[in-house]
């Protein structure tokens, strides 16, 4: 295996069409197709699952293309240490994120920024929307992951993720393992919410979303950040809506649950200075885009 076939097959995969990869690596599409057949035969999996009209990501290729753009820019980088072009001593990118991000981003994206500026420093800080906002506002962050809307003429955004919402239940409530889950079966539960102040447009979508449905919680106990929240339904206190980032989180006397209806999408996006155009931030957005599919709004 060569940079090569990884550089064809990172192509490939961003361009979703070998037309558009041929000529965006100026190299003959019956070349191209040959090269990434090969990958495939050397590593043994199938990378890309394709027929006359559509390309599309195996699970496999999914896992192989952060791998591999891991590997380019590791290359890129030694590349440009011997000939001393780094450039990037003493630089640090802020990043401000709620607790989604660190989940659903992070993971997928903190390997290849560090792989790429390995001489930046990358700072992380957990803020609130409101709080992200400002310090965006305050050049105290570069870039932030946060609940939409954004609104400041200031900033740009774009919608990273949707993810769907959970209900949170006490593991020992006879709802945590009923077949079958509705609204319902929850009216007379008491209900946790998050503050406002802490959690801005899941809160309002949250309500947005109950008022559709005609549901009315049995309102118990406002919360100020998703750990208290999820300790205190622990507690046995009440149930509460969350973002299905909590299936990740490990709490032993916590269920999460998710209800058969999959309309409320809540999306987290990813902000920016408009004013902003230094490389790194710039870059890291790029990587952003790859592992997510975005909308811009």
């Amino acid at each position: 295996m060569e940079l090569r076939h990884l550089r064809y097959f990172v192509a490939v995969a961003e361009e979703l069409n070998f037309t558009r990869a041929a000529q965006r690596l100026r190299t003959a599409q019956p070349s191209l197709s040959q090269q990434i057949r090969d990958l495939e035969t050397e590593i043994g999996v199938e990378l890309l699952a394709r027929n006359r009209r559509t390309v599309a990501l195996t699970e496999s290729g999914r896992i192989f293309l952060d791998e591999a753009r891991l590997v380019l820019a590791q290359a890129q980088h030694a590349v440009s240490s011997a000939r001393g072009q780094t450039g990037e001593s003493g630089r640090t990118v802020t990043i401000g994120f709620v607790p989604a991000a660190e989940v659903k981003v992070f993971p997928s994206v903190l390997t290849s920024v560090r792989a790429q500026f390995p001489s930046v420093q990358i700072v992380l800080r957990s803020l609130t929307t409101g709080e992200q906002l400002d310090a965006l506002a305050a050049r105290a962050i570069d870039i932030g992951f946060l609940r939409p809307p954004v609104e400041e003429p200031a900033l740009q955004s774009e919608v990273v993720l949707d993810e769907r919402i959970a209900v949170v239940l006490p593991a020992d409530h006879p709802l945590a393992t009923a077949p079958d889950l509705s609204l319902a079966d929850l009216a007379q539960v008491p209900f946790l919410q998050i503050t406002r102040k802490h959690a801005g447009g899941l809160a309002d979508e949250l309500d947005r979303y109950m008022r559709q449905l005609g549901f009315e919680p049995k309102r118990a106990q406002w919360v100020d950040n998703v750990l208290t929240l999820m300790t205190t339904v622990g507690l046995g206190v009440g149930f509460s809506f969350l973002p299905d980032y909590v299936e990740h989180l490990v709490f032993r006397n916590v269920a999460v649950r998710r209800l058969p209806d999959p309309q409320l999408r809540v999306p987290l996006a990813m902000a920016w200075r408009r004013d902003d155009d230094t490389p790194e931030v710039a870059a890291i957005r790029d990587i952003v885009r790859q592992a997510h599919e975005i909308h811009r709004f």
